[in-house]
């Protein structure tokens, strides 16, 4: 079980108050999605999570306390990927995702048959088969952002942490991947935990939302809850209609202005 409870996260970089005591919870196999205007501490908050930053008050991943887990042991319970990860571009991207069992392995640090079988098989769910070895270095932004996530599901943790994960996907790889993360939440009760800029896509497929501004959480529920007009006119200062998708979740348009 893979749930996560956040109460009161703060967190300064270089001094600078970034979160001002965030709350949240994520049920064990559900998909929350983290809202918020460009600086509003979303990358903050997934980090936080993940082990990376220090944080004061308590962050609990499957009832365990993140700050009071040993390195290898939280990367078995949390698997992270950045918005812009920074790859070794000489290693091949077999190699680089092989790395995502490196959790798993014993002590003598060697892959077993079924290590392999468990990366191959994240690379094939991500349509990344063909490119297996070819180095990173030659792979475009959006495939290295589809390897890292390979990488990820390689590592096997009930919690998947994902920043920005379609920022350099095409739409089929967006859909592509969103809908695989879908798939392995509802089949094998992955929990995850995203941040979105686009507010449609966090409405279609995340079961709750949280709206961080300025480093607090203004809003939290439901799509339809979270995402009225009223409360995205004030947050993002932006001019727009929200709609009904046909099957009760919202769709988030922007409103043209009225040109010269």
């Amino acid at each position: 079980m893979s749930g996560v409870k956040a109460v009161g996260v703060r967190v300064a970089l270089d001094r600078k108050p970034i979160l001002h005591g965030v709350d949240f919870a994520v049920a064990s196999g559900s998909w929350h999605a983290v809202l918020g205007p460009n600086g509003a501490g979303k990358s903050t908050l997934l980090r936080a999570v993940a082990g990376i930053l220090p944080y004061a008050g308590e962050i609990h991943v499957g009832g365990q306390s993140v700050a009071r887990l040993a390195a290898k042991h939280r990367a078995r319970l949390i698997a992270y990927v950045p918005q812009e990860p920074q790859l070794p571009g000489d290693m091949t991207v077999g190699e680089y995702v092989r790395l995502g069992r490196t959790p798993h392995l014993g002590y003598l640090g060697v892959e077993t048959r079924d290590d392999r079988a468990v990366a191959g098989r994240a690379l094939e769910r991500l349509d990344l088969t063909g490119f297996a070895t070819r180095r990173l270095g030659a792979m475009s932004g959006g495939e290295r952002q589809r390897v890292v996530l390979a990488r990820a599901l390689a590592q096997q943790a009930g919690l998947l942490l994902l920043d920005e994960p379609t920022t350099a996907l095409d739409l089929g790889h967006q859909q592509q991947v969103l809908d695989l993360v879908d798939e392995l939440r509802s089949t094998e009760g992955l929990t995850v935990v995203s941040t979105l800029h686009d507010l449609s896509i966090a409405a279609q497929y995340a079961d709750e939302l949280t709206l961080l501004v300025g480093g607090q959480a203004v809003a939290r529920g439901t799509a339809r809850e979270v995402l009225t007009e009223e409360r995205i006119a004030e947050h993002y200062g932006a001019r727009i209609r929200v709609l009904d998708d046909g099957e009760g979740r919202p769709v988030v348009h922007l409103v043209r202005g009225k040109g010269r």
